[in-house]
């Protein structure tokens, strides 16, 4: 017998793809007494200091890889008995199976991404689906009351506004040149443009690097968490950085390009998503390349970049 109500989340997505689960994980805090999951180990730790979880395990681990494998390491066995409940985010079948072998815990299978037939934000998809498992009630199916987390409230340097050019996808990247332009904007209007790079941009650090620019080389999730949680504002490409920028209740405007906002938009009250209309339909997801002209990411103007953030940024600087 299950001695309290525990559950477990399964997800062996990315940053951004974990971070849209995660009005779906607050709503299923009043349903358990904990919650925990098993992850990449730095977005687990991420996750646990935005108190999203309780307890993390990480993916890396020798006995958590034994799940992938035709015979399940005996201490997987061991953490998965206590749970009431385990969801797993995966696109395999086998690993479902091998999780129903070696458990008798109910589990939720949820498909990390909607169908591409189906224009369905992925928050709305996982609200769906735990429905559908019974595991929340269809009036708990909403996000638009979503609280912040606690370090989302620390004091904060209004001027210091973030930037982040890089995606994690190279398809995804509006120009830096626009970066640069909407750097300068911001720095004659008296405020602190900060860029932000994570390990797999190290491409652009050589092109940012002056002596009067601040460039934030991360590879630490926690160390990211705090430098968004003390910003001002933030503007970025559709990335990992820019949900948990959202996430944190920044002001921050998030431009779009190949993928399809209506599917991947990150949640956050003070987040806008730029991109222009387009005839053709978003192609991320069903094309091996851009076009070879990717207006969906060029038309957006730096010029509108900065109008679209002062209006988030006003709003948010009335409210501090």
């Amino acid at each position: 017998m299950v001695a309290n109500k525990r559950l477990l989340i399964i997800h062996q997505g990315a940053l951004g793809d974990i971070i849209l689960t995660f009005p779906a994980i607050l709503r299923l805090q009043k349903y358990y007494d904990a919650i925990d999951i098993l992850c990449q180990s730095g977005i687990g730790k991420l996750t646990k200091a935005l108190g999203i979880v309780e307890t993390c395990y990480p993916l890396e681990a020798a006995h958590v890889s034994s799940l992938f494998t035709d015979r399940a390491d005996s201490k997987i066995k061991n953490l998965l008995r206590p749970y009431m409940n385990i969801i797993l985010f995966s696109f395999s079948d086998q690993l479902n199976q091998t999780i129903q072998h070696i458990t008798s815990v109910p589990i939720c299978c949820i498909s990390p991404k909607a169908p591409e037939n189906v224009r369905l934000h992925l928050t709305e998809f996982v609200m769906e689906n735990l429905v559908n498992c019974r595991l929340i009630k269809r009036a708990d199916a909403v996000v638009d009351d979503i609280l912040q987390p606690n370090c989302a409230s620390q004091p904060k340097n209004q001027d210091r506004i973030m930037l982040h050019p890089g995606a994690g996808s190279r398809r995804k990247r509006w120009p830096m040149t626009n970066f640069l332009e909407v750097e300068a904007m911001l720095n004659s209007d008296g405020l602190k443009p900060e860029f932000i790079v994570g390990p797999a941009e190290e491409d652009l650090v050589a092109g940012l690097q002056l002596p009067y620019r601040t460039v934030h080389a991360l590879s630490d999730l926690l160390d990211l968490m705090r430098l968004l949680s003390s910003a001002g504002g933030y503007i970025g490409n559709d990335s990992g950085p820019s949900h948990l920028a959202a996430f944190l209740g920044l002001p921050a405007i998030v431009i779009f390009g190949p993928a399809d906002p209506e599917r991947w938009a990150p949640v956050g009250r003070n987040a806008e998503i730029l991109r222009p209309e387009m005839a053709c339909r978003s192609c991320f997801e069903t094309g091996k390349a851009n076009c070879d002209d990717p207006k969906c990411l060029t038309n957006t103007t730096p010029q509108q970049v900065i109008r679209a953030f002062y209006r988030k940024y006003g709003v948010y600087s009335k409210q501090g």
